[in-house]
């Protein structure tokens, strides 16, 4: 009976959390597109609902580590492979859904790493193009075009192909 009960419960919360993540995921890639694709109408939509609700994936981790200690068990790594060792069924239900949770937080961790990324290089590609045209963040000292767009230092005077 409590190894019933102990499977049931970490069934429906790595369930939950699979789902969870899934969807996380999937929201990034969605971000990552629009990133990518330049799309920025389609991005500010995305932005405006955001999905990933890192804070249910926690909230769900942590009720995880409190069935673990209320069956005995340690709340780390090591403890949650115990317990489902102890309580698996013969399908090995809970093996498998440990193993595709581990799969979707790495999934989501590269997702995460990736859009990073994304953002990063396309930050610098502003900041690149307004220093061309700037002159801010080049050089101090050879100003191109000033804040109104005027021609300001002509040593350093260059076409506007160059941004």
């Amino acid at each position: 009976m409590k190894t019933s009960q102990c499977r049931e419960r970490l069934s429906e919360l790595m369930q939950a959390q699979n789902d969870r993540i899934t969807s996380a995921n999937e929201y990034l890639l969605v971000i990552r597109k629009a990133i990518a694709d330049n799309q920025l109408d389609k991005l500010q939509q995305s932005l405006a609902s955001p999905d990933l609700a890192i804070e249910d994936i926690e909230t769900l981790e942590q009720r995880r580590h409190q069935v673990l200690a209320s069956f005995g068990f340690d709340q780390d790594n090591d403890g949650l492979e115990k317990c489902i060792a102890w309580c698996d069924d013969e399908q090995k239900q809970l093996s498998g859904l440990y193993r595709q949770l581990i799969k979707n937080l790495v999934d989501l961790q590269h997702s995460i790493q990736v859009n990073s990324l994304l953002v990063n290089k396309g930050q610098q590609r502003v900041k690149r193009s307004i220093g061309i045209l700037t002159g801010v963040g080049t050089s101090t000292t050879c100003k191109t075009y000033g804040s109104k767009g005027e021609t300001i230092d002509h040593a350093g005077r260059r076409g506007i192909a160059v941004a």
